[in-house]
């Protein structure tokens, strides 16, 4: 009986300890997150990184519909899973992006990956139509950043997988990546 209770409480360790290792996945819907395409997001996605990020790390995962945003700054051990249909809307509001280089955007991160079949939606036309407005009437200086899809700058163990880039802002990136390691693979753009 002994032998039995210790195999049993072995097992229940084994157990725990696998389960410790799988991250969390948490629903964007659990964080207020609307797929409405109309309801800016920006402080909801933000607040759901960041309370990932404060309990050691998770994925954050968008189901089908669009969700509205502006500039996101990603977090170390936090990932953003982007499932079929689910698309991410850049806002077409400068302001929306407080002088960060991306919809998405990290420096200095570590293990995050951002995956899936889903879509980051830059509205680059509709960005940069803003953009000039506000640059002719004098609201912002010509040199203003333009955001790109995803920013990265000295990441480390970050991978970009499989989901779709549709029309940045910036004329000629769909991603910048300045030192780290950034890992891309299967993303592509569709710009239909």
């Amino acid at each position: 009986m002994k032998k039995v209770f210790i195999i049993a409480s072995l097992l229940l360790v084994c157990l725990a300890g696998m389960a410790q290792d799988k991250q969390p996945v948490y629903k964007s819907s659990f964080f207020g997150i609307r797929s409405d395409g109309a309801t800016d997001n920006t402080t909801s996605i933000q607040k759901a990184i960041d309370f990932l990020a404060e309990k050691g790390g998770g994925t954050l995962e968008f189901s089908v519909g669009r969700y509205l945003t502006g500039a996101i700054e990603l977090k170390s051990g936090v990932d953003i899973y982007l499932r079929e249909g689910a698309v991410i809307v850049g806002a077409t509001n400068i302001y929306a992006y407080g002088g960060h280089k991306g919809v998405f955007w990290g420096e200095g991160i570590k293990d995050v990956t951002i995956s899936g079949k889903g879509v980051i939606d830059g509205r680059g036309p509709g960005l940069l139509k803003n953009i000039d407005e506000q640059i002719e009437m004098r609201h912002i200086p010509d040199n203003t950043v333009v955001p790109t899809l995803v920013y990265l700058k000295d990441c480390q163990n970050v991978n970009l997988k499989d989901f779709i880039l549709r029309y940045p802002a910036t004329r000629n990136d769909l991603y910048i990546i300045e030192g780290g390691n950034v890992k891309v693979e299967g993303c592509y753009t569709d710009t239909k």
